[in-house]
């Protein structure tokens, strides 16, 4: 439900490219308000113009992580937060991408194929919206039976355009998407959600709190969604740099 891929969905659903057969967005159930306004206005705009199917699947990254837990029940954050170590600060290996979006949409185009457990799955293309300017996010798939293939990436089609035939036909804008509490943002971005949305900002800091003593690696140190290595809601915006300017995987934008 980013700009690239759902330039992608509209393009495709429109005819300007190849139309696909279904699409999947996976929600972790704490993504940018106004991605859930986009959300609504595809599903309306898709039954209204025999738009590509879309399917929204909910696994809550947010509810797991407050009550301690990964997809599988066990006990350490899945997010890449920050800690310290003997020669500075690192970051935690990431594994909300893989649980909490890879996964979930593996599982739906199984269901909608209505393949049984344990019977395998037919060739299948998975498009991502990834752009040209973003070609060094391409992968080949690791996943049985399934072709990563790069729509926007074939029609040379840069982040920029995608945002300009989105408004050009008439489209909202979409923010990135991303959960709220993503450690993958510039303070530009923190401030924004601190202080038009204190909601999700506040839930942000709930999940910062969660997370300060649990980890994958059982880390002895404590962990922060920021790069500072503060509680979120001690940190002063104002005064950083956006230096960070990493961001999820291609799965996140599905």
């Amino acid at each position: 439900m980013g700009i690239q891929s759902t330039a992608l969905y509209l393009m495709s659903s429109m005819g300007d490219i190849e139309r696909a057969d279904e699409a999947v967005f996976a929600d972790p159930d704490a993504e940018h308000p106004e991605t859930y306004n986009l959300i609504n206005f595809i599903l309306d705009w898709q039954k209204k113009n025999d738009g590509i199917p879309l399917h929204i699947i909910k696994k809550s990254l947010k509810d797991d992580i407050l009550k301690g837990e990964n997809s599988t029940g066990q006990k350490f954050a899945t997010i890449p937060a920050f800690t310290k170590t003997k020669t500075g600060g690192a970051i935690l290996r990431r594994q909300c991408t893989r649980e909490y979006k890879i996964y979930p949409v593996v599982a739906k185009i199984r269901e909608i194929y209505g393949i049984k457990k344990h019977k395998r799955m037919p060739m299948t293309e998975l498009w991502l919206g990834i752009s040209t300017d973003e070609a060094s996010r391409m992968k080949d798939s690791r996943l049985p039976r399934i072709v990563n293939r790069y729509p926007l990436v074939e029609e040379r089609l840069s982040r920029s355009d995608c945002s300009r035939w989105i408004k050009k036909n008439n489209f909202p804008v979409p923010v990135k998407s991303s959960c709220v509490f993503c450690p993958y943002q510039g303070d530009s971005q923190w401030k924004n959600l601190k202080e038009k949305y204190p909601e999700s900002f506040e839930l942000a800091s709930k999940i910062d709190d969660a997370i300060r003593h649990v980890s994958s690696r059982r880390e002895r140190q404590p962990i922060y969604l920021h790069r500072q290595l503060k509680p979120l809601r001690e940190i002063d915006f104002n005064s950083q740099q956006d230096l960070f300017d990493e961001e999820c995987e291609g799965y996140c934008g599905l």
